[in-house]
């Protein structure tokens, strides 16, 4: 079994959720720790805020120094990681058995006493803003950022996690103070504990570094907004006349995690462009059939979350090759909306699928993760349990009506970016 003996969930008095396994192979213990914060919660004004946020997490709270945080991890050889993305923030946390307990309590500290020292903010402030500008000469990604502007319209996800310079530049160490007050609260806390401790001394510890910590009176999360599909085409050229490759990238709204189709789109997109060895419908025809690329890949699941993700077509090519390109996945998308995949296909995508699950559990950190993805999508606790036998279910039936379900080849947003002219679409 992947996770043995079974996860133990929890819920602390203040609202905490803890989810907690024995891992006895190994001296190690894992953590993840995250509350419901990121860029979905941001207003416009303060894009950027929660990546800011969340790397700051380990700057000093009210009794560690930036420098005592550091020389606590580093002596220990334990990893601290910390983090603000879309829709959650925290941090995760590695160590040996017997050195867990005490940086537990530094973790603990983070969590509940960060302080967002002027200095640092500035600096981490600093440090983005170059990162933006190292960005807007990206081209690719340049192209992914217009691709999210149109396919969310009026959704938080049509910003980048990072933010802009204009609102990144205007963000303050009170600005991350008062969201880090309104946000990290233990009853919008989620943990997952794996490890070589029993279950009862996780609890207990759990217990002694977050136990006494109040919940928030009357805490809850701002709405984000409606998002639909697209119902016509849209479109953007972005000239970058100085880069020698263009990027193509096709797509519209896709569907969130906790969607009923996740599995037959799943096992739809190893076959029509997500697979390993680039040998996917569309890397397969486009590199090796027609030379017109040697990056190309195309995925509906692969973003699935809280919100809706992405369908995406991704080919880098030459300027003379955009049309045949787009062309190209035009047909293939149009060809698995009108015939069943091949018998052949479809076994080679569910054993590859069920095959490499196993590789989600090498570590406790990544057992950790995999327990808080079940809890936050709801897949429940039998979920690692039950994924062969989701995979293996699915039909070319269930591939062709989700496909005709999900895809939408006349309504792409298109985007073009590289050495093209503005009217090149």
């Amino acid at each position: 079994m992947l996770l043995e003996p079974a996860v133990h969930r929890i819920v602390l008095p203040n609202g905490c959720v803890a989810l907690l396994a024995e891992q006895p192979s190994l001296p190690v213990v894992a953590m993840y720790a995250i509350v419901a914060y990121g860029s979905r919660y941001e207003p416009d004004a303060q894009a950027g805020l929660a990546s800011l946020v969340g790397d700051l997490l380990d700057e000093g709270t009210e009794t560690r120094a930036a420098q005592d945080i550091a020389l606590a991890i580093e002596a220990t050889g334990a990893r601290l990681n910390t983090f603000g993305g879309y829709a959650r923030s925290g941090l995760s946390l590695t160590a040996l058995r017997d050195d867990f307990p005490q940086l537990l309590d530094v973790a603990a500290d983070l969590l509940r006493h960060s302080r967002f020292p002027e200095e640092r903010f500035a600096q981490c402030q600093a440090r983005r803003l170059a990162q933006l500008r190292s960005r807007a000469d990206d081209a690719r990604t340049v192209a992914s950022d217009a691709f999210d502007e149109l396919v969310y319209l009026g959704h938080p996800a049509r910003r980048p996690i990072v933010g802009y310079e204009s609102t990144v530049s205007a963000l303050t160490a009170d600005d991350a103070r008062s969201a880090y007050a309104r946000f990290f609260a233990p009853n919008n806390l989620l943990v997952a504990v794996v490890g070589d401790l029993p279950v009862a001394e996780m609890e207990r510890r759990l217990l002694e570094s977050l136990g006494d910590w109040p919940a928030a009176p009357g805490f809850s999360l701002p709405a984000a907004p409606p998002v639909e599909r697209q119902a016509a085409p849209r479109q953007r050229v972005i000239p970058r006349p100085d880069k020698e490759q263009i990027h193509i990238l096709l797509g519209h709204l896709g569907i969130p995690r906790a969607h009923p189709d996740y599995y037959a789109l799943r096992v739809m997109d190893v076959i029509l462009g997500d697979s390993p060895g680039m040998t996917a419908r569309i890397p397969r025809l486009l590199r090796d059939d027609l030379g017109l690329a040697y990056t190309t890949y195309a995925n509906i699941t692969a973003t699935a979350g809280v919100d809706p993700g992405r369908f995406v077509a991704y080919v880098g090519t030459s300027p003379e090759n955009q049309s045949k390109s787009i062309a190209a996945i035009r047909s293939e998308l149009e060809r698995i909306q009108q015939e069943p995949v091949a018998p052949e296909e479809l076994v080679a995508a569910k054993a590859y699928l069920t095959g490499s699950f196993v590789f989600n559990f090498e570590t406790n950190a990544q057992r950790a993760l995999f327990l808080i993805e079940t809890e936050v999508h709801g897949l429940g606790a039998d979920y690692a349990r039950r994924y062969p036998a989701l995979i293996e279910a699915i039909t070319a039936e269930d591939i062709l009506r989700a496909a005709q379900t999900h895809l939408n080849p006349l309504a792409l947003t298109t985007i073009v970016a590289g050495p093209v002219a503005a009217d090149a679409a």
